[in-house]
C-alpha cells in the first residue's frame, strides 16, 4: 500500500529539497575522484584521508554536537528572543571549544610532536568546520531548507574550482588538497551567515540556564558520535598498522562508492529529524515510524543492489589502474552503510524522546565489535574484507536498538521480507566474486536479473513513488 499523502507529503517535500543540495554536490565530489586519484598517489591520498578521519573524531569533542540540540530546541521555538539567546548560547560555547583546540593544537607542536604546517591546517579545518555546522543546522531548524540546499551546492562548487587551481594549476599535492578543503568551508560559513543574518549573535543574551540545558542534551552524544566514528574509521587505522599507507588510499577510494548511499541517507534524516520530532507525540506515531522505515529500507536495498551491478562498471572508467581492486572491498563496505542508517534511524526516537542518554551504550558495543572483529579479518583475510567488521558492528548496533527504541515506539518490521532482501544482496556480492573471471557485459547481465528480483521484493516501494508522481503531476 502506497504512502498517504496527506502524512508524508513534509517529509517527502523535506527531503527532496534536500535531495537538491545534496545530489548535485555529493556527485561533484563523486566526479572528483578521478582527479584526486591522477594528482595524488595512493600514498598521498591515504594521508589526507587520515587527517580527514582524525578531523572528524575531533569534531563531536569541539562542537559538543550542540548542533543536535539547536535543532531540537529551535524547531519547538517560535519567540525570536529565546532562538537567539539559544543560538548565541551555543555560539559562544563553540568559542569556547575553539580557543580550547588550539591551545591544544599548539602544545603538540611544542612538545615536537607535529610539524606546524600539518597542525594549522588540521586547526583550521575543525575550526571553519564547526561554525558552519552550527549556522547550517541553524538554516535547517528555522525552516530555510531551500537555502541549507543551495549551501551544499555552494560549498561543493567552491571545492571543485578551489582544487582545480590549487591541485591541478599549481600543483600543489597534499597542501592544494588541505587548502581547497579549509577554503570550501569558510565559503559556506560565509554563506550561511550571510542567510541567518536576522540572529542577533551577542553575548547580552546568553543564558546560563539554556547553555546547561544544551549540554545536559548534547553531551550524552558525543560518546555516542566518537563511538560512530570508531565503527566508520578505525578500520583505516587497523589497515594502516598491518598492510601499509598505500592501501589505506585503495580503502579511502573504495569508500566514494557507499557515498552514494550515504548522499540518500544524509538527505532523509535531515528531512527525517524534523519530521520525526513534529510528530512524535501523535497518536499514530508507531503506524507512521513503521510506514516510514519499511520505504526506506526497501530504497536503500534497491540502491544498495544498483550499485553492486555496477561495481566493477565504474570502477573500470573512474579511477586509474592503480587503484581498480578497489572494486572488492565495496560489496562489504555498502553493508556496513546500510546497517549504519537503519541504526541512525532508530537513534532518532532517542533524541526525539529527549533520551540522548539511551544512544551511547548500543552504539559503545557496535564499535566494541567492529574493532575486535578488524583486528582479527584484517591481518587474517587482507584489506579486501575490510568493511566487513564495520557491518557486523552495524548490525549488532541495529538489533540492539530495535528491541530497546520498541520501548518508546513499536517500529514493525516485515521480516520475511527483510530477510529475503538482505539473502539478495548476498547472493548479488557472491556473484561479483564468482564471476569474476567472465567479462563485464557478463556480469552485467547476470547483476541485472538480481536486480529485477530485488525490485519485485520492494514493488510497495516502487508504487508509493509512481503513485506521488502521478498525484504530483495530474493534481
Amino acid at each position: 500500500m502506497g504512502l498517504k499523502l496527506d502524512k508524508y507529503s513534509r517529509l517527502i517535500n523535506n527531503s527532496l529539497i534536500f535531495a537538491l543540495g545534496s545530489l548535485s554536490s555529493k556527485l561533484i565530489v563523486i566526479l572528483l575522484v578521478p582527479l584526486y586519484t591522477f594528482y595524488l598517489s595512493s600514498q598521498d591520498f591515504g594521508t589526507v584521508d587520515l587527517i580527514i578521519s582524525t578531523q572528524a573524531l575531533c569534531m563531536p569533542f569541539i562542537t559538543l554536537t550542540i548542533e543536535q540540540a539547536l535543532l531540537r530546541y529551535i524547531i519547538n521555538s517560535k519567540d525570536k528572543n529565546e532562538i537567539n539567546s539559544i543560538f548565541s548560547s551555543a555560539f559562544f560555547i563553540c568559542v569556547t571549544t575553539n580557543i580550547l583546540s588550539l591551545i591544544i593544537c599548539f602544545s603538540l607542536y611544542f612538545l615536537d610532536i607535529f610539524e606546524l604546517k600539518l597542525i594549522f591546517f588540521f586547526w583550521l579545518l575543525v575550526f571553519a568546520t564547526s561554525f558552519q555546522v552550527i549556522f547550517s543546522t541553524y538554516l535547517r531548524a528555522s525552516d530555510k531548507n531551500k537555502m541549507f540546499a543551495l549551501n551544499g551546492i555552494f560549498q561543493v562548487l567552491s571545492l571543485l574550482l578551489l582544487n582545480l587551481f590549487f591541485l591541478v594549476f599549481m600543483k600543489m599535492g597534499i597542501d592544494g588538497y588541505m587548502i581547497s578543503l579549509i577554503l570550501s568551508y569558510f565559503l559556506s560559513l560565509f554563506f550561511c551567515y550571510f542567510y541567518s543574518r536576522e540572529l542577533v549573535i551577542t553575548y547580552r543574551v546568553v543564558s546560563f540556564a539554556i547553555v546547561k540545558k544544551i549540554i545536559l542534551f548534547s553531551a550524552p552524544l558525543i560518546p555516542n558520535f566518537s563511538m560512530w566514528w570508531i565503527v566508520n574509521n578505525s578500520t583505516r587505522y587497523v589497515i594502516l598498522s598491518f598492510i601499509g599507507l598505500s592501501a589505506n588510499g585503495i580503502f579511502a577510494v573504495a569508500s566514494k562508492i557507499p557515498m552514494c548511499i550515504n548522499l540518500i541517507v544524509t538527505v532523509f534524516q535531515q528531512a527525517w529529524q524534523i519530521s520525526a520530532f513534529e510528530e512524535f507525540k501523535r497518536k499514530d506515531q508507531s503506524e507512521y515510524y513503521s510506514s516510514v522505515f519499511r520505504h526506506y529500507y526497501l530504497f536503500l536495498f534497491l540502491i544498495a543492489s544498483l550499485l553492486l551491478m555496477l561495481d566493477k562498471l565504474i570502477f573500470s572508467f573512474l579511477v586509474s589502474e592503480d587503484y581498480f581492486r578497489a572494486w572488492k572491498m565495496v560489496p562489504f563496505l555498502i553493508l556496513a552503510v546500510l546497517y549504519q542508517t537503519f541504526s541512525s534511524f532508530l537513534g532518532t526516537i532517542y533524541t526525539a524522546n529527549f533520551k540522548t542518554k539511551k544512544v551511547f551504550s548500543t552504539s559503545a558495543i557496535g564499535a566494541t565489535i567492529s574493532v575486535v572483529a578488524n583486528f582479527i579479518i584484517i591481518p587474517m583475510f587482507g584489506e579486501v574484507y575490510a568493511g566487513l567488521g564495520a557491518a557486523l558492528g552495524f548490525l549488532i548496533m541495529w538489533l540492539l536498538r530495535l528491541k530497546d527504541t520498541r520501548k518508546i515506539i513499536y517500529t514493525k518490521v516485515r521480516i520475511v521480507e527483510f530477510v529475503l532482501l538482505n539473502i539478495m544482496y548476498l547472493i548479488q556480492a557472491s556473484m561479483l566474486f564468482y564471476f569474476d573471471k567472465y567479462s563485464i557485459s557478463f556480469n552485467l547481465f547476470a547483476q541485472f536479473i538480481a536486480f529485477i528480483v530485488v525490485s519485485i521484493i520492494a514493488k510497495d516501494f516502487i508504487f508509493s513513488v509512481l503513485i506521488f508522481i502521478k498525484l504530483k503531476l495530474f493534481k
